[in-house]
């Protein structure tokens, strides 16, 4: 869950995110899941049961980056995997309400990503720090990129945001920006921070996920570079299911 892009269209938004975990750690493709009055659907971590990135019926959606604004000491314990926090921010009334009230002690440090696009869009960032929560509201005009502080130091970030930078002159022109591109190609020899990213202990970038939210079609893909497979699945399926109350 380390590197995370937001592209503006005329007509809606392209979220793009790349997992950097172990190669060893299960993992299953997107479905669709109900969880009490929710529709959603993500990709699930098996380990701890949560997700990095989901939707739901609601036109509501989480995106989750390892760590807060530096990288951190890892404790022997937590209350909660973040994941879980990210599914849980779908159980409350709003995205705001989620941010305000939601308990955290003894999670550990995450940024989150939360866009609501039923209405007027709003975009939203949440940091966690394990000790204080940061929030933050997101430029939905402007494209920008984050990476994981717990993978990537400060002159990494920076190199990278360099990159998005020079990609967004190169394709300027394109009214429909194939940022999946910008995710699944090396922009240096430097395998340790690239974004298709590879390190010597097994940890590499495993997936690429993407919600493209572009007037009437709204899609989730999933990209398994394992196996080189792509599962696409229409967001306006999960209208079509019935939620319980």
């Amino acid at each position: 869950m380390c590197t995370v892009s937001y592209i503006p269209l005329k007509e809606g938004f392209i979220l793009t995110s790349s997992r950097d975990e172990l190669t060893l750690r299960d993992t299953l493709k997107p479905q669709i899941y109900t969880d009490n009055s929710n529709i959603l659907v993500y990709p699930k971590d098996v380990v701890a049961g949560g997700t990095w990135i989901a939707a739901n019926h609601k036109k509501q959606i989480a995106c989750l980056l390892n760590g807060a604004f530096q990288n951190h000491i890892k404790q022997d314990y937590y209350a909660k995997s973040r994941g879980r926090v990210l599914l849980d921010s779908f159980g409350f009334r709003s995205q705001t309400e989620f941010m305000a009230e939601i308990n955290l002690d003894n999670v550990e440090p995450f940024t989150l990503l939360l866009i609501d696009y039923l209405n007027e869009p709003e975009f939203n960032q949440l940091v966690w720090d394990g000790s204080k929560k940061h929030i933050q509201k997101i430029d939905q005009n402007s494209p920008a990129i984050w990476s994981s502080a717990t993978l990537y130091s400060d002159a990494d970030r920076d190199l990278r945001k360099t990159w998005f930078k020079n990609w967004l002159i190169k394709n300027s022109e394109f009214e429909d920006l194939n940022i999946l591109n910008f995710h699944s190609v090396n922009h240096s020899d430097i395998d340790r921070v690239n974004i298709l990213m590879k390190r010597e202990n097994n940890l590499q970038t495993l997936s690429i996920s993407q919600f493209r939210i572009i007037e009437e079609s709204e899609t989730f893909n999933y990209l398994d570079l394992g196996d080189n497979s792509l599962t696409s699945i229409n967001l306006s399926d999960l209208q079509c299911i019935q939620v319980s109350q």
